[in-house]
């Protein structure tokens, strides 16, 4: 549809039909301001395109994210939690106590261990023992004699061949008697040394007991706030169990995610101004080289972003971060000074090469209609 502005009623404003109309300038106004009102509802996504692009030639603003120092307390053995000595929002100093952990079956067999005997085998009487041997032998050779004496009997036919044989069963049952006295003795002999390699393996299983019930609770490795408590008293845990959030007292570190051909910002010392949530302008300094390039996290992520690849450059701030915006992981909006030389002489460039195009162009056209 074409809009013309110089029709009939434009040309006589105060005339409608023939007749003169008091209020046909006014309307005529509003029907051009309608038109008009129209046509930049059309072009507003246009001119919002061209301004966005005109905004990052000129101003090279970047996301970022507020990254505090974590440390994260873990417990070192299976244990149940005894007693909690802080709470989120706790300022901790080195060595101070955080959590006791207690493992009640360890316990229980560190007291088993202790109500064992330490000597389970009492020492053997030498003297008793040489008296029984003694009296074994005196026994055999009596035996021994009598079986002589019956077979000279048997001989003379004074007594029977039954009795000799009793005799001869007699020994051998005091032989019986002397073996089984010195199978004893050789027992009694080897079991000290049973035991007393027994009684080493319980010394050093009640030590080692001791020394892990001794390294169940926790302290702050590092002076910090408590950032989080992730268990309760009474709570059974295993060895690695996540049990709190310890935040360093260290100024935190702000992670931007800079497009590769804005690298020219990132070097070390490079100021720049950091926007809070609230609207307030912080200023920052780059204290790390780029090192490395990762994924732009997609909440950091604008609608018209280049490239998802975005160099991880660390600033931090020049002054002291108040306490209220100490949050991990917050989300945050950078911006660099614009470097107006470079950006001169970078349109500079495009303007030379644009004029050594048409100059191309022309050059062409020329040699076309030569022919």
């Amino acid at each position: 549809m074409k809009i013309r502005f110089d029709s009939r009623k434009e040309l006589y404003p105060t005339q409608e039909q023939g007749l003169s109309v008091l209020y046909a300038p006014g309307k005529r106004m509003a029907f051009r301001a309608r038109w008009y009102l129209i046509l930049f509802l059309v072009a507003s996504p246009l001119i919002w395109l061209g301004g966005k692009l005109a905004y990052g030639m000129l101003m090279i603003d970047a996301p970022a994210q507020l990254r505090l120092q974590i440390l994260e307390v873990r417990a070192r053995d299976a244990g149940r939690v005894e007693q909690l000595f802080v709470v989120a929002g706790d300022q901790v100093r080195v060595d101070q106590p955080l959590v006791n952990l207690d493992n009640p079956e360890w316990r229980a067999r560190l007291a088993q261990l202790a109500a064992m005997p330490a000597n389970k085998n009492p020492a053997v009487d030498a003297a008793l023992s040489s008296k029984e041997r003694q009296l074994l032998m005196t026994r055999i050779g009596r035996a021994g004699a009598r079986i002589k004496t019956l077979q000279e009997l048997e001989g003379r036919g004074a007594v029977s061949s039954g009795e000799v044989l009793a005799a001869e069963s007699e020994l051998d049952a005091f032989r019986a008697d002397l073996m089984a006295f010195e199978r004893r003795e050789q027992q009694a002999r080897q079991a000290p040394l049973s035991d007393q390699r027994e009684i080493v393996q319980m010394s050093a299983e009640q030590q080692w007991l001791k020394t892990r019930l001794a390294a169940l609770p926790v302290k702050a490795a590092q002076s910090g706030r408590i950032a989080e408590v992730l268990v309760t008293p009474g709570e059974n845990v295993g060895a690695g169990t996540l049990l709190m959030r310890l935040e360093r007292l260290e100024e935190p570190l702000l992670w931007i995610y800079l497009e590769p051909l804005n690298i020219s910002y990132a070097a070390i010392g490079q100021p720049l101004r950091v926007r809070m949530p609230d609207g307030e302008w912080l200023a920052a300094h780059v204290v790390q080289a780029v090192d490395s390039a990762g994924r732009t996290p997609t909440v950091l992520r604008g609608p018209f972003a280049a490239s998802e690849m975005g160099l991880q450059v660390a600033a931090r701030f020049d002054k002291p971060l108040s306490p209220r915006w100490r949050i991990d992981q917050l989300p945050l909006n950078v911006r660099f000074p614009t470097d107006w030389q470079q950006l001169f002489s970078e349109g500079r460039e495009l303007i030379s090469e644009l004029g050594d195009l048409i100059a191309l162009d022309k050059t062409a056209a020329i040699a076309q209609e030569s022919k």
